[in-house]
């Protein structure tokens, strides 16, 4: 799905989105799914010339936004960047929280051998946004008038919904970290899970 000109969400991870911004140079990853899919995500990438990967650009450590992180690496050789608050969780240097610690032990993601910090400002052109609460680390993405939201928030039918409870490490922080992001001048929000919203005076955000 073309979003913008340079923004394009991957056909073959509509449960869990990959995004694609192209950029002069080549193309940055917005998430990567659920483990299985990085040959789906190469072949689409290929098919769409994309597949100049310059970096992987992760929302946080969840195994649906991280499972593919080390085989695209792999395949791309592009280095895959994260917060370092996240990143422990990533690497198993921290034990995920409640549910999420028993879906890391029965799904089992593989930490990039090239794991970077990410930076404060921005990166490759891209406006490095922390917004914690989902997990400690989340980190939301802003670039050609496009909120790349991670979990941050979710989409049904249209609307706009906070991350679910029940998978979240701090719902206060969720509510700050959506309220942070509101004046951004976002004309599209585009999250993990859910359609892409096109952002308009009618949007009601969570």
């Amino acid at each position: 799905m073309q979003i913008t000109d340079q923004v394009y969400s991957l056909d073959c991870t509509r449960q869990s989105h990959v995004y694609a911004i192209s950029q002069k140079d080549g193309t940055v990853l917005i998430d990567t799914s659920m483990p299985g899919a990085s040959k789906a995500i190469a072949g689409e990438l290929r098919a769409q010339g994309k597949d100049k990967v310059l970096a992987i650009l992760l929302t946080h450590h969840d195994v649906d936004h991280t499972g593919n992180a080390a085989a695209l690496q792999d395949e791309f050789s592009a280095p895959v960047y994260i917060s370092a608050t996240d990143m422990p969780y990533l690497t198993g240097d921290k034990h995920r929280e409640k549910l999420k610690r028993l879906i890391g032990a029965l799904v089992k993601v593989s930490a990039p051998k090239d794991l970077r910090p990410l930076p404060e400002g921005e990166l490759f052109g891209i406006t490095v946004v922390p917004t914690p609460g989902h997990t400690p680390g989340h980190t939301c993405f802003f670039f050609d008038d496009v909120l790349f939201a991670g979990d941050l928030m979710s989409s049904h039918g249209g609307m706009l919904q906070h991350s679910r409870p029940l998978m979240t490490w701090n719902m206060p922080d969720v509510i700050g970290s959506v309220a942070s992001v509101k004046s951004c001048g976002a004309k599209w929000v585009c999250p993990g899970h859910g359609a892409p919203v096109q952002v308009d005076a009618n949007t009601v955000w969570p």
